[in-house]
């Protein structure tokens, strides 16, 4: 594995772990909606990112040139993503949502040959097939009911598909911007979108500013950053796969932090995911 590669795996493997960290920051979040707590999110975090680069002077780093639609496209995405998610979290439950999210790496896998022209490869296959099985013995699939939640489900499927679409979409634009740029335009973008269902009554919002903060800092400025920072180094294929590392990082933090209980299968899936994830950073 070359230098480039092992970076940008590390940056995924991050961004995944902080990704986590959203279900335990919002689970401290009361009286706002999906819609605000989502609206707030990357407000903040495109405020807090836009000072931080005010102070260091790096101004070129959020600078425009070419393929200034795929910048555009990917915010509407992520905006797509997020709402999609959240509604399938209110209207179905967290194992239809988690799932049906993660159904993403499918997408990619079977799409990616034809739209970004990556050779498929056995190993990602595999890889595939292991994390996808750990994600259904995490998410308990015993519990699911596709008779009732038909929008949570809907809503589900579309969320998978759209972060498909975003994930290819950034390794596309990522010859010309870095992660760090395509997330703070995606924060832009995403905030135009929610205005008008997102803004909550000030005290309230006041309230859960401590978490909505935290919310927008670590799975949000520091995750996306990574994350589609590290694409650009690696097979978006293989990127998609590690990301499943983050539903695995979810059941752990919960343990510890939320004292939640953790299963025999979700054990076995947790190790299902990492072995996935081993398997596409091991070179030939």
């Amino acid at each position: 594995m070359n230098k480039e590669s092992f970076y940008g795996y590390g940056e995924i493997i991050i961004a995944a772990v902080l990704w986590s960290l959203a279900g335990i920051f919002a689970k401290q979040i009361h009286g706002m909606s999906a819609q605000s707590i989502i609206f707030y999110r990357v407000v903040l975090a495109f405020v807090i990112f836009f000072v931080f680069i005010v102070i260091s002077g790096n101004l070129k780093i959020i600078e425009l040139k070419d393929k200034k639609i795929y910048l555009i496209i990917f915010g509407i995405l992520q905006a797509g993503t997020m709402l999609t998610f959240f509604i399938s979290l209110l209207k179905a439950s967290v194992s239809i949502a988690v799932l049906l999210l993660y159904t993403a790496p499918v997408y990619i896998t079977i799409l990616s040959p034809w739209i970004l022209k990556e050779k498929s490869t056995k190993k990602g296959i595999i890889a595939l097939f292991l994390s996808i099985l750990g994600i259904l013995l995490i998410v308990d699939p015993e519990k699911l009911d596709f008779q009732y939640y038909s929008i949570g489900i809907l809503a589900g499927i579309a969320s998978g598909i759209i972060y498909a679409f975003q994930i290819m979409i950034s390794k596309y634009a990522s010859s010309t911007y870095s992660g760090y740029t395509q997330a703070f335009w995606s924060f832009l973008i995403a905030i135009l979108i929610l205005l008008p269902v997102g803004i909550a009554p000030f005290d309230v919002v006041h309230e859960n500013l401590g978490y909505l903060i935290l919310l927008s800092i670590f799975p949000t400025i520091l995750a996306v950053s990574l994350y589609f920072n590290g694409l650009k180094r690696v097979k978006t294929q293989n990127a998609s796969i590690l990301g499943l590392i983050e539903p695995l990082s979810a059941v752990i933090l919960a343990v510890l932090i939320l004292g939640e209980q953790i299963s025999t299968f979700e054990m076995i899936g947790g190790a299902l995911i990492l072995a996935g994830a081993a398997l596409v950073t091991i070179d030939k």
